[in-house]
């Protein structure tokens, strides 16, 4: 495979592309049947019996954007650190992946109810706007060169 530098190679962006929508539509369906779906169940309303699968998947996506997201630290991160272009974007997005690691292992080892449901809407609001902080970086760097 291609070195990764600013200029990620196609097979790469691919499989990093093809995680973070997986990541995503998982996620977004996992928070909508655990806010929202029901169903009737033999002792009155329950989860849907979806919604456990549904975040395994989506742990799953998850972990492997993690192993992605060290290898971008590794290379693309800081090529892209010294070249001055998209600095800031590019550190938010840093950030908002820290931020999501953290928040994601805070919702099953960290505190109560009430700050677990905290945690639960701080990481969704972080992770439903992650793949247009994404695009916006993709973008704009192009549009830079």
């Amino acid at each position: 495979m291609a070195r990764i530098t600013l200029k990620i190679p196609w097979r790469y962006r691919a499989c990093m592309f093809s995680l973070i929508t997986l990541s995503w539509v998982s996620g977004v369906a996992f928070f909508v049947m655990n806010r929202w779906l029901t169903i009737e169940g033999e002792f009155g309303l329950e989860k849907h019996p979806a919604q456990a699968t549904v975040l395994k998947l989506h742990a799953a996506s998850a972990f492997l954007m993690m192993v992605s997201y060290g290898y971008l630290l590794a290379t693309h991160v800081p090529a892209g650190y010294r070249s001055r272009r998209q600095r800031i974007l590019g550190l938010g997005l840093v950030g908002a992946i820290g931020f999501l690691i953290v928040t994601a292992y805070g919702l099953y080892y960290v505190g109560g109810e009430n700050f677990r449901s905290l945690i639960g809407y701080a990481h969704a609001a972080v992770g439903f706007v992650f793949p247009l902080l994404m695009a916006f970086h993709i973008i704009t760097g192009k549009s830079r060169k």
